[in-house]
């Protein structure tokens, strides 16, 4: 059986920080990632970080356990006054106080209901759409590594509750691309903490998913004509354009 991440290996890369809670002031301990032992492999055509040994986007959210405040780390030590009253209004009035997490690591689903109460408080601050559209990208890419796991370890999940995964995953997905486009109209860069040639490639990547060939050949294009671009994000959209126009090609010969 081929395991896609050894727990005890993922432990190495793991440590325990005391947290105050932002909005209720509660105390508990939450785990973070030793960011300087990570080894960075290459990412997803979209993106996505990887690391070996361990995914890092586990650990990207806090979650209080007594309030139901969440998001994501950088930003969970920032509440405004209004903030923090739409959360107790909406969140933490509705919220089932639950026992600490006490393991040695996250799994994917505590990590996916982490990052789901976080895009739930996202909404109710009001926080700009980006940030809400990053969330929905980011819970795409744990539920992707849930079904690699799956992959990895047959018998992990029954085939229901896999194709209910991929189902869910398209839709986060989905939501997260048409909240970047719109973001991209509305916000000044950088946006999700990319200049606007990476935003153009991951939307160039997202729109060739959902088979918006012209979309995303003019996003290639975009990268490729700008001035002051990295030969490297060159070469990777004009990599990309070849697949687009490929996969447009053969498209049309099978329609007739």
């Amino acid at each position: 059986m081929s395991v896609l991440y050894d727990v005890e290996e993922e432990k190495k890369y793991v440590y325990t920080k005391k947290i105050t809670c932002t909005n209720c002031e509660a105390h508990f301990d939450d785990l973070r990632i030793l960011n300087s032992k990570l080894r960075r492999k290459e990412p997803d055509m979209d993106l996505r970080p990887r690391f070996q040994f361990v995914d890092s986007l586990k650990y990207g959210v806090t979650s209080c356990p007594y309030c139901g405040f969440s998001a994501p780390i950088k930003s969970f030590e920032h509440l405004t006054s209004l903030q923090q009253k739409r959360l107790r209004e909406k969140v933490t009035s509705q919220f089932m106080q639950r026992e600490p997490f006490h393991g040695e690591v996250i799994d994917y689903a505590s990590a996916m209901g982490q990052y789901e109460l976080a895009l739930v408080c996202a909404m109710v601050m009001e926080v700009s759409l980006s940030e809400q559209a990053y969330l929905c990208l980011q819970l795409s890419w744990l539920i992707r590594g849930r079904l690699e796991e799956a992959d990895a370890e047959p018998g992990l999940l029954e085939e229901d509750a896999y194709k209910q995964l991929q189902e869910k995953e398209e839709r986060y997905y989905k939501q997260a691309y048409d909240s970047l486009s719109k973001a991209a109209t509305q916000e000044d860069f950088p946006i999700c903490g990319m200049d606007q040639n990476t935003f153009d490639y991951l939307l160039a990547v997202m729109s060739f998913h959902f088979k918006e060939y012209d979309l995303a050949t003019r996003y290639c294009g975009n990268i490729v004509q700008t001035r002051g671009v990295s030969s490297k994000l060159k070469d990777k959209a004009l990599s990309l354009k070849d697949e687009i126009l490929a996969a447009k090609k053969a498209e049309e010969e099978a329609a007739g």
